[in-house]
């Protein structure tokens, strides 16, 4: 069970890498013209790969290339966080100023396991961002969201919305299913 959510909470995360939302804000030069010079906007550019890491740490050259790299790396998912993944609620509130995307969503400042039914809540710090998944956002370079398929019914809820976005048009379960059993 821990092992479990070690890695839930490594491969989702639904806050920033490095500090709270205004941390992040803070670092983004936009300030002055040389930092504004000097900065690479993240979603116009591609993902630099990590150095060779060493297998044997001991003898590794290179460490301090690995280290620079994955802070590096930290700053630049932050960036992108910023940039693709706060939810702004413009044009979602319906007559009762409600947002229809469900925002801001619970904060969960712990991941926990519900002993009793098995279900998962996984740590959670930012309202305003839907969970992503660090090395998906770093690659693709825009808004990612992540969640885990831990029921049947968050897997057809999703296969809906997924269809609902493709097609624009509902469709029934057992076409979902058709669909899914044809690509398997």
């Amino acid at each position: 069970q821990k092992a479990l959510t070690e890695y839930l909470e490594n491969v989702q995360v639904g806050e920033f890498l490095t500090g709270t939302m205004s941390d992040v804000r803070k670092k983004i030069p936009v300030h002055s013209q040389e930092d504004r010079n000097n900065y690479k906007d993240p979603t116009q550019v591609l993902p630099i790969p990590p150095p060779a890491c060493c297998v044997n740490k001991e003898e590794c050259t290179s460490k301090n290339d690995c280290i620079d790299w994955q802070l590096r790396y930290k700053d630049t998912v932050d960036d992108l966080i910023i940039r693709s993944n706060i939810h702004s609620c413009c044009g979602c509130q319906n007559s009762e100023g409600v947002c229809t995307a469900r925002f801001p969503r619970m904060v969960v400042p712990i991941t926990t396991v519900n002993q009793e039914d098995g279900s998962l809540q996984v740590k959670k710090l930012e309202p305003m961002i839907n969970n992503v998944s660090p090395v998906v956002t770093y690659l693709m370079r825009c808004n990612t969201d992540v969640t885990s398929l831990l029921s049947g019914t968050a897997i057809k809820a999703i296969v809906a919305y997924v269809s609902d976005y493709v097609s624009k048009q509902s469709l029934k379960t057992y076409q979902i299913f058709a669909t899914i059993r044809d690509i398997l």
